[in-house]
């Protein structure tokens, strides 16, 4: 399929999707991929008023194997719990001591975050939720945070420079440290290879890890054979620099800051063996449905899309209005006519907002896009496009006196010779 900026979805793509993403702005949408209707309606599970420029969405997650509960962490030190019910959506707010959150987990009771300056700290969720949380220090920096799905006791870490590469720790045993990982020797001219783990994934349960690097690699690493990888995959190609990583069986999923997403076999990563194509800018998250099939991924173009993870077709594609930075895919699981109704719903509560923010001229105005220019800093003062006009007009009243008076000039000449 060629590239194209409009919303696609593709006709042999019959799967019951939605999708959670979160943007740069802030705010939280909601797709449906499955309805028929409005396959690329959008409702914000956030309100925009009280967004500013600490809400930027950094990390995303589901808290449970149901896929009932979203976590979602901002650049400050706030985090939302989402619980989706048969009776509706409910939101809560936990704080931590530090930001941003680059990465959420949940097991048991308690709820863990993955701060930027290198800590761990786990909050016990309770009735008050008001007691301190428990830290533990993994570095000076850190990149992201995963759980493992299989165990979901286990967590690993990874970050930038040599002190904060991957880590996996235990959180039924206090958090202890179970693996840490060894770099590759030193090149031929005994320099020290670059470490920047930016994303992490479990490939095999909680002993086989992928991690990818801003630095141009994938590494596989066996916590139960070795601390160094026992493969790995380094670029050549200039510009090549892995931002997001998910993995699934054998494969690694990979996107970049150029908007290049390949996977990788991890029984031969000399090279990828899929590419998927379809964007323009770089990608920012990636996740995979349970089946590990449809692959979806967040792009800094605006667009979000589903790829066939097998076939490399590209499924669907819906412009989102704001730079999407986390997505989440999950099996849409509705009772016969709920869609339906749920459809209907959103089509009136369209109605109601398209007769309720209409201008003098009946034009549309889109709420979202007027709380983004209204945030906009102004260019320039009043006084100094006033001055700028007087000039214009200063100067156009030169031209007109100059081409008059050669206009005189000329019929002063004619009537000369004549």
């Amino acid at each position: 399929m060629k590239w194209t900026t409009a919303n696609i979805k593709h006709v042999n793509y019959t799967a019951k999707h939605e999708l959670y993403v979160g943007t740069h702005t802030g705010s939280f949408k909601h797709l449906v991929p499955a309805s028929d209707k409005t396959p690329y309606g959008q409702s914000n599970l956030s309100d925009l008023c009280t967004l500013g420029k600490d809400s930027r969405i950094t990390s995303l997650a589901f808290g449970n194997d149901d896929q009932a509960e979203i976590l979602l962490g901002r650049t400050k030190d706030a985090v939302e719990i989402h619980s989706f019910m048969e009776k509706g959506h409910s939101r809560k707010t936990l704080s931590f001591n530090a930001s941003p959150i680059v990465g959420l987990a949940r097991y048991n009771d308690m709820l863990i975050a993955g701060i930027g300056n290198g800590q761990i700290q786990s909050l016990k969720l309770g009735a008050s939720d008001v007691s301190e949380p428990m830290v533990i220090t993994t570095g000076n920096q850190m990149d992201h945070l995963r759980q493992c799905t299989q165990v979901r006791s286990i967590v690993a870490t990874g970050g930038k420079e040599r002190q904060n590469n991957l880590k996996v720790y235990d959180l039924n045993s206090d958090g202890k440290q179970i693996f840490t990982s060894k770099n590759l020797p030193n090149d031929y001219l005994q320099l020290e290879v670059p470490v920047w783990d930016s994303d992490i994934g479990f490939v095999d349960g909680p002993s086989v890890l992928a991690t990818c690097s801003r630095t141009g690699y994938v590494r596989i690493y066996d916590t139960r054979m070795q601390r160094r990888p026992v493969t790995c995959f380094a670029s050549e190609e200039h510009g090549m620099s892995f931002t997001t990583l998910v993995a699934k069986g054998n494969f690694v999923y990979t996107g970049t800051t150029m908007g290049a997403l390949k996977a990788f076999d991890t029984r031969r990563m000399k090279t990828h063996v899929h590419t998927y194509k379809g964007f323009t800018g770089g990608i920012s998250d990636l996740h995979l449905d349970t089946s590990g099939r449809f692959l979806s991924s967040a792009s800094l173009d605006r667009y979000v899309r589903i790829h066939d993870s097998e076939t490399t077709v590209l499924l669907y594609q819906c412009y989102v209005k704001s730079k999407a930075t986390k997505i989440l895919i999950r099996q849409f699981e509705n009772e016969p006519g709920v869609l339906e109704e749920s459809e209907e719903a959103a089509e009136l509560q369209v109605d109601r907002y398209v007769g309720k923010n209409k201008s003098v001229n009946g034009t549309f105005v889109d709420s979202e896009y007027e709380h983004m220019f209204d945030q906009m800093p102004t260019v320039g003062d009043s006084d100094e496009s006033e001055e700028g006009t007087s000039d214009i007009k200063h100067s156009k009243a030169n031209l007109k006196r100059k081409s008059l008076g050669q206009s005189l000039k000329i019929k002063k000449k004619k009537v000369a010779n004549s």
